[in-house]
């Protein structure tokens, strides 16, 4: 049984500890207390200020690529479009500012840009993946040649509805525009037929914390749903699709994990995207596929100078 000596000696034995902490710290361990923490408030001090000045160098540098790579554009686009028809595809989440950077290039390059639609995410939602096997028995009396597999055939069928004209290109654009919950909503309206399309995507978005980037994207999205759709889309059109690749959930890098026979281009929102645009299709309409800039899967940092 523990006794009041015992709780005596604890008491005591507390009581000098403060003690002696207190003098020591009021004397022999204050400077050197005082001088550690100063030093490690001026190296983290140092430490910032260095990360500052290299962030405003990168900064400065990254413009000034852009603004070379925009003026050299002036000299490597025009007519590597020459009498083309270009109609742009926009998936969901895309940046306005990326989408006008990417027409802007097209029009430098030649090409009169015939109209603006948009892709909602009922082209890969999971839980209509059945409702789009379905419907897409709807769009085969109007191909020549189906797709295996319905995602492709709605693919094939924005393809004939922005290239061709006729009956079954009205047929298959009101079906792509019917319901409440359309495939595609018309942001400026077809003013004709296009010779190719152009579709851009979102950039990729970094989550919080650090972790792995993902792609801007509805939930519950089914990846190889849009891979098809562009896959089929591309077998019907020249067709080249501007995105990102930098997480395995952006829809760039899905195709090319599939080696889907699609010509890509990635870091879209940069300056390189925008120009190797129109010089993708260029290419992709001479006949060779390729995927484009910085990211993995890439063959090369720019697409062929033809013209």
């Amino acid at each position: 049984m523990i006794d009041f000596r015992y709780h005596l000696v604890s008491l005591i034995s507390v009581f000098l500890a403060l003690a002696v902490g207190v003098v020591l710290g009021a004397g022999p361990l204050q400077n050197s207390l005082g001088t550690a923490l100063n030093d490690q408030v001026t190296s983290l001090r140092a430490d910032r200020n260095d990360l500052q000045t290299r962030l405003e160098q990168t900064e400065a540098a990254v413009n000034d690529r852009d603004a070379y790579i925009t003026a050299a554009a002036e000299s490597l686009l025009p007519g590597a479009l020459k009498d083309q028809r270009v109609a742009v595809a926009v998936l969901p989440d895309a940046e306005s500012g990326d989408i006008d950077a990417v027409v802007t290039e097209i029009e430098t390059a030649g090409a009169t840009v015939t109209g603006r639609v948009n892709l909602t995410s009922a082209w890969a939602e999971t839980s209509r993946e059945s409702f789009r096997s379905t419907y897409s028995g709807q769009f085969t009396p109007y191909l020549d040649t189906a797709a295996t597999d319905g995602n492709g055939i709605l693919g094939q069928g924005l393809a004939v509805a922005l290239t061709t004209e006729g009956d079954s290109a009205t047929a298959l654009m009101e079906l792509l525009t019917a319901s409440e919950t359309p495939l595609v909503t018309v942001d400026a309206q077809p003013s004709g037929t296009a010779t190719m399309i152009v579709v851009v995507g979102p950039r990729t978005v970094a989550t919080a914390g650090g972790s792995e980037p993902t792609a801007a994207a509805t939930p519950e999205q089914d990846l190889t749903a849009w891979t098809s759709a562009l896959t089929g889309l591309a077998s019907a059109a020249t067709t080249v699709v501007v995105g990102s690749a930098d997480a395995q959930a952006d829809v760039v890098a899905a195709l090319r994990t599939a080696e889907a026979p699609v010509t890509t281009v990635d870091s879209v929102g940069q300056a390189t995207a925008a120009v190797s645009a129109p010089l993708a299709l260029a290419a992709t309409a001479s006949g060779t596929l390729g995927n484009y800039g910085f990211d993995a899967g890439a063959d090369a940092v720019m697409p062929p100078v033809s013209h």
